[in-house]
């Protein structure tokens, strides 16, 4: 029987569970987490597309925020835990993984940089809303970067599909 969220959420909150992971526990975990935060995101471009009712999309938007926090939340715990440790002695390994790493910081930033210019809009003029635009369409490239690197680390550790 799977955990309850109570029960996970206590075990997410004990540090001495973090501390037990092993840099390549991590690196799968953001695997994992790039994969969902991947699949989120297209599902909600697929609801917009489709035109859905508005409490729908909501729902689609809160499961993209919380996917999004999870996913910085792993990447705390990938630089905390392999800041220290190295990821492992194969080569190929270690650069997916870093690069997924680096493809996940990537896009956690240009998310936030989005967010904040969305909410900075006062003037609606066609040079604000193009740079709206611009900053959307850096966000989504580096979504497709993350999920290349995280194609690219599953491929090698096919295990972390789940």
């Amino acid at each position: 029987m799977a955990a309850s969220r109570s029960t996970a959420a206590a075990a997410a909150a004990d540090d001495s569970s973090v501390a037990a992971l092993t840099p390549l526990d991590c690196c799968d975990a953001l695997a994992r987490t790039a994969a969902e935060t991947c699949r989120q995101h297209e599902r909600l471009a697929r609801l917009m597309d489709l035109g859905v009712a508005t409490t729908e999309l909501g729902a689609a938007h809160a499961m993209v925020d919380t996917i999004d926090l999870a996913l910085a939340e792993v990447v705390r715990d990938f630089e905390r835990i392999c800041a220290t440790a190295q990821i492992t002695d194969q080569a190929d390994l270690r650069m997916a993984a870093n690069s997924m790493w680096l493809a996940a910081r990537e896009y956690l930033r240009r998310h936030s940089i989005a967010e904040r210019a969305s909410r900075q809009i006062a003037q609606r003029d066609a040079d604000t809303l193009g740079d709206l635009q611009m900053e959307y369409e850096l966000e989504a490239s580096a979504l497709l970067g993350l999920k290349q690197a995280m194609a690219a680390y599953q491929k090698l550790r096919p295990e972390t599909r789940g």
